[in-house]
């Protein structure tokens, strides 16, 4: 941080003559107000930024790892993955027994999942798929989220399952991991719990899912 000391003022000698104040200040003078000036700015644009990160790091969540198979247990709740599967197509039918196909150049990972809550009942937002390179995909919105793992009340003391589904290229099919959060905070709750779960999909994982995808997977409709 600089700091700006005073100038000490030397009264004149006798006898000698005081200067006269310059009317305009010298050009140098000038360029070095403008240093100065566009040295505080990038200062207070730092601290700014500075700032806006330590926000975000309040903000995080809380990431309780496990893998396909596993119960994963949180702070409010517990998660885990039963089942993996490609599909080419999605079909879907509502309760009202209207059907509908969605088709992906990609390929559509069907995660089912199940979850309990500790306490009170709660509802997931919208799952994540986290690939092995980093990118991170949303469930997709070419499959009612009323019939995925976000529609029901997550209740304590039963397991509610369901399914995410996503639409990736393949090539994110590799490490990839499904992260689920509930949709809001409590009251007083720092860092939101997620669990992250890794779905098994190694290099021969991967290829089995590919070549056995499903051509159409249904979902929905009445049971």
């Amino acid at each position: 941080m600089s700091t700006v000391t005073p100038s000490t003022v030397t009264p004149g000698r006798p006898g000698t003559t005081a200067p006269r104040p310059a009317t305009r200040p010298p050009g140098r003078l000038r360029r070095a107000g403008a240093v100065i000036a566009g040295i505080a700015l990038a200062a207070a644009a730092v601290a700014v930024q500075a700032a806006a990160l330590e926000q975000e790091d309040l903000v995080g969540n809380l990431t309780w790892t496990g893998r396909r198979g596993d119960e994963v247990v949180a702070s409010r709740f517990s998660a885990r993955v039963t089942g993996v599967h490609g599909a080419k197509s999605i079909q879907t039918t509502d309760a009202a027994d209207k059907v509908e196909k969605a088709t992906t150049p990609g390929i559509f990972v069907v995660v089912e999942v199940g979850a309990t809550a500790h306490r009170e009942p709660q509802r997931f937002g919208p799952p994540v798929l986290l690939a092995g390179d980093g990118k991170r995909y949303t469930a997709t919105d070419k499959v009612k989220s009323s019939l995925t793992i976000t529609e029901p009340y997550i209740q304590p003391g039963w397991w509610s399952e369901s399914v995410a589904v996503f639409e990736v290229p393949v090539a994110a099919l590799t490490g990839s991991r499904i992260v689920l959060g509930p949709k809001q905070g409590l009251i007083g709750e720092t860092y939101l719990p997620e669990v992250e779960i890794d779905l098994g999909l190694d290099d021969a994982g991967t290829q089995s899912l590919i070549s056995q995808a499903e051509d159409v997977y249904p979902l929905g409709g009445r049971k």
